[in-house]
């Protein structure tokens, strides 16, 4: 048991529900870091544990299904965050043309009232 990475693990999760606690993070968001975090203090409290799973899974060298597992982590999170990203894009989008024809009609009931006073 390595003392050293099971406190990384303790660290990383109180600082995610430190994070959350302050509403910087919603909590739907940081399910799949809590998650990754206990994978990751799981795996430092058991480290044999990556050696079993690797036999099962017929991989020959463990440390590369941590990094297999890491990497599908991330690509995860990335994926996520892509997609949200393009959702804020379509309703920034949306919020510019609503705007646009927003001023334009301001523009125009302007320009009747000073036709009108004339």
């Amino acid at each position: 048991m390595n003392y050293f990475f099971i406190a990384i693990a303790v660290i990383f999760i109180i600082y995610i529900f430190i994070v959350i606690r302050k509403k910087e993070f919603s909590v739907e968001e940081s399910i799949f870091w809590v998650f990754g975090a206990i994978v990751s203090l799981i795996l430092a409290i058991f480290p044999k544990l990556i050696d079993k799973i690797s036999v099962m899974l017929n991989i020959a060298y463990p440390p590369s299904l941590l990094f297999l597992l890491a990497i599908v982590f991330l690509l995860f999170i990335n994926f996520r965050n892509t997609k949200k990203m393009e959702k804020q894009n379509e309703k920034i989008i949306e919020l510019a043309q609503r705007l646009s024809i927003m001023e334009y009609e301001v523009d125009k009931l302007k320009k009747e009232e000073t036709s009108d006073k004339k």
